[in-house]
């Protein structure tokens, strides 16, 4: 008699904060977790990153035809989360320092309480008065597919590949260029070389707007009783 199978049940829901469309999940399971915590162990962030995906689009139901590789940076992590909370349990513990005599914290956050605000932003950014460009945000993937180890450091042609890899179309006052069925890296590299470094801040300040997982934390320090306020930002805060 064959053994059976448990957890294969869709018995979550949860929304996609970029485009509020309801998917199910099942929680990752035992075979998934092992992945994750040899990604983790490596501290290589792209490694990291790519089994997050994995395990992302391995939970949620095959129905709802979503390419994870195709989802926001916010929504792998704010679905990463929900994936965590239902999977490992609803509470995450985290060290927090305090901001007056710099103690350690054990501070338990609920991860049911995260949330993505998405905020309504104008997404067609003008360059100059013949030229704007619709942007959207980066995919997971394309994080991926940078050196994403090195991302915060500045490094200018880093930022280049994030904007461009966020470029949807040009739009002049005769046509719609398509980025992705019209124009080749190369060009559309070339296009954002040609813009001043004023031109260019505008559309690198629509990524830097991006929302992100973000959750309000208040404690009373354990050593010198101190009342502290952080704001947690980012899947790395929360675990």
């Amino acid at each position: 008699m064959a053994l059976p199978k448990v957890n294969e049940t869709l018995n979550f829901s949860t929304r996609i904060p970029s485009t509020n469309k309801m998917v199910k999940y099942r929680p990752y399971l035992v075979k998934e977790e092992k992945v994750l915590l040899q990604a983790f162990e490596s501290q290589n962030l792209k490694i990291i990153l790519e089994a997050m995906c994995n395990t992302i689009d391995a939970c949620l139901d095959p129905s709802s035809k979503i390419g994870v590789q195709d989802l926001t940076t916010f929504d792998v992590e704010y679905l990463f989360t929900q994936l965590r909370s239902s999977s490992v349990g609803e509470n995450s513990t985290i060290l927090l320092k305090c901001k007056k005599c710099e103690t350690d914290n054990s501070v338990v956050i609920d991860l049911t309480q995260i949330q993505v605000d998405v905020a309504e932003v104008e997404n067609i950014i003008e360059v100059t008065p013949e030229i704007s460009v619709e942007m959207k945000y980066p995919s997971y993937q394309s994080l991926i597919d940078e050196d994403v180890e090195n991302l915060d450091e500045g490094d200018a042609e880093q930022v280049i590949s994030m904007v461009a890899s966020s470029l949807v179309a040009v739009l002049t006052e005769e046509e719609r260029i398509d980025i992705a069925k019209e124009s080749s890296p190369e060009e559309v590299k070339d296009f954002l070389n040609s813009l001043t470094a004023t031109q260019f801040q505008k559309l690198a300040n629509f990524l830097q707007t991006m929302p992100a997982l973000a959750h309000d934390v208040k404690f009373d320090c354990e050593s010198c009783k101190t009342k502290n306020e952080v704001e947690l930002r980012g899947l790395s805060d929360f675990f």
